[in-house]
């Protein structure tokens, strides 16, 4: 404000009314361009707290919503990891100023691992570098009972020239000249990051922004450690639960692995999603699960089996759904073990159901399932080569019949019926492979 007013009560009012400077008449101009400097200096700095604000709480928020999720889908691979290095790069037009490289390093003793992701051509692109960081940043000496500090991170930023000091020579002549540098580090938790090609100067609030960075980044790394243990126990007690009902069986726990590789293969082929080729290449070695409930005499008898004893063991898809329960993660797994004795044209049990009634996973396991039950060899039948079984599910026998099956996945079997001979020759014991 300038004013002829004077008073100290004036300048009191101006002040409170929302002006930054209160400046009296006559103005001297060195003394208005000094004010007017100072004033843009603050606006700077109030520009970069607000963006560094922004920022972080971007990061923030990402966080939370992460943690409130806290699935092994959204921690699976590094995948949190991977978002969040998007958030900090420069993949939004509107964040012209963020960095254009970010080079993570994680490492224990004398190794450091590196990698390099960089914005380029509208998205974010990753590469393996090796070398060293100025000051042994990442290293860290850990016990392996050490509890890691990730909190404790310490940070440093410098521009131009002085960038490229921090380089050895090896980082260098990989990545190239560098500036606008920001590097931050926790020696405890073995990590650092150095973020660089800024669209402006770096500031101690972009170090701040690291700092947010590389704590989540850490925080997010452990969980996904912590997931992939508790997946692989997941996976491990699956399997062992899978193999325990073919214990009293006649096949041998290669049948599970090939029935696993026979709808891996059928699920690609029908160009189902990713996340569905992975779980139905697990889950379909569930498909016998409820035979846990079956009596062994009844699994191995020679002879044919009475009325009562085809509904005895025609319930074991029952006993499997019951087994596997309403756990969300065992759903695929639940709707193998019940309808993978459906048959498309409704004559299959245990509910008769027919067509898409089915879930896509049961009418996938059901051929995969049938085409290993007539290669393997049972105490009332001999094992029937892989030629003959093919016409059996596409031609029929009187017993099996093309109907049975869903036309879609009777057609990608069909087009794959090749590897599902190389998957059973492969996993299959030479003294029990029909000639």
């Amino acid at each position: 404000m300038v004013t002829s007013l004077e008073g100290t009560e004036d300048m009191v009012k101006a002040l409170e009314s929302g002006a930054d400077e209160f400046l009296t008449k006559p103005v001297n101009e060195i003394e208005i361009q000094s004010r007017v400097k100072s004033l843009l200096k603050k606006k700077t700095l109030n520009d970069q707290l607000k963006s560094a604000y922004s920022h972080i709480n971007n990061l923030t928020m990402f966080a939370e919503n992460k943690l409130a999720e806290l699935s092994s889908e959204a921690f699976r691979g590094g995948e949190a990891n991977k978002h969040l290095i998007e958030r900090l790069l420069r993949i939004h037009v509107d964040a012209t100023t963020n960095p254009t490289h970010l080079l993570l390093g994680r490492g224990v003793g004398d190794y450091i691992e590196w990698m390099l992701y960089s914005y380029e051509d509208g998205r974010v692109k990753m590469r393996r570098v090796s070398g060293s960081v100025e000051g042994s940043f990442g290293r860290a000496e850990k016990h392996p009972d050490q509890e890691i500090g990730l909190t404790e991170c310490s940070s440093r930023i410098c521009r131009g020239d002085e960038c490229n000091t921090y380089l050895g020579e090896e980082m260098k002549n990989q990545i190239g000249v560098i500036n606008n540098l920001t590097i931050c580090d926790s020696k405890k938790a073995g990590s650092l990051v150095a973020a660089f090609n800024y669209g402006k100067e770096v500031t101690p609030h972009d170090a701040d922004i690291l700092r947010s960075f590389l704590l989540l980044y850490n925080v997010f790394t452990t969980i996904s450690g912590k997931m992939d243990e508790i997946d692989g126990a997941f996976k491990y007690l699956v399997t062992a639960l899978a193999r325990a009902a073919e214990a009293n069986d006649e096949e041998t726990g290669n049948h599970i692995v090939r029935v696993n590789e026979y709808s891996r293969i059928l699920a690609v082929e029908m160009k189902m999603p990713p996340d569905f080729i992975r779980d139905i290449g697990f889950f379909a070695q569930m498909h016998d699960v409820g035979k846990i409930h079956i009596h062994i005499s009844l699994l191995r008898k020679q002879g044919g089996l009475t009325d009562e004893e085809v509904k005895m063991v025609k319930d074991h898809t029952v006993y499997g759904s019951m087994i596997l329960g309403d756990e969300p993660r065992l759903k695929m797994a639940r709707e193998i073990a019940l309808c993978h004795q459906e048959h498309y044209d409704g004559s299959g049990y245990p509910k008769g159901l027919k067509g898409y009634e089915i879930p896509v996973s049961g009418r996938i396991v059901a051929l995969a399932d049938v085409y290993d039950a007539l290669r393997s060899k049972r105490s009332y039948k001999p094992a029937v080569p892989h030629q003959r079984t093919v016409e059996i599910i596409t031609n029929g026998d009187g017993k099996t019949l093309p109907q049975h099956f869903d036309p879609q996945v009777l057609e990608a079997f069909i087009k794959r019926e090749k590897e599902f001979e190389s998957v059973y020759h492969s996993l299959t014991d030479e003294d029990r492979t029909p000639s």
